[in-house]
């Protein structure tokens, strides 16, 4: 059997009323792109690759807004996001390049408040974040198993632990803004 190839920058397929149903192609970075339409032209699902490589794949609602995200990044890690109907991320599921599991979520709108995840030596901790997205709280078990909360500035330095030890013993620690400790209780 004899190979035929057709060259394109773009292929559309469209139904019985001229409706683009479906586009094969390249963007303008000349990645390339497959998308689904409804019987209406809004896009419903779009499977991508970025100029690094990353691919990924967005499902939207009957109102082009996009409600759930598939991706894998060039750097190994992978997602899958939903949104709400405004078409807000409000939970997210990933594996990080250096495999550590998250699960993420917002409580209001455009508000990252929460990520639960596994460090790289497998142990869990919770992050609180405040209005601007930053980290504030960190909750979890150090790689010996003992609880360890740890408080950030706006700007992300550790400023306070609290936790066990592993003989079981309390401690807590405040550290400066070159993150020394400066007074310290066991």
């Amino acid at each position: 059997m004899k190979k035929r190839t057709v060259r394109a920058e773009e292929i559309e397929i469209v139904d019985d009323e001229g409706n683009v149903r479906l586009r094969l192609g390249l963007s303008s970075d000349d990645s390339p792109f497959l998308s689904l339409h409804d019987p209406g032209g809004r896009v419903r699902a779009r499977f991508g690759l970025s100029a690094d490589g990353s691919a990924g794949l967005a499902i939207g609602d009957d109102d082009g807004k996009v409600r759930a995200t598939l991706g894998l990044s060039s750097d190994g890690s992978a997602s899958l996001a939903f949104g709400d109907k405004n078409g807000k991320i409000r939970a997210k599921f990933g594996l990080a390049a250096e495999t550590s599991p998250t699960f993420g979520m917002q409580v209001k709108q455009g508000e990252l408040s929460e990520i639960y995840s596994l460090a790289e030596q497998g142990s869990p901790t919770m992050g609180l974040y405040d209005k601007s997205g930053r980290v504030r709280v960190r909750m979890g078990l150090a790689a010996e198993g003992a609880p360890v909360l740890r408080l950030l500035d706006r700007d992300g330095n550790l400023r306070a632990v609290v936790g066990l030890a592993m003989d079981g013993s309390p401690f807590i620690q405040f550290t400066d803004d070159k993150k020394q400790p400066t007074w310290s209780m066991r």
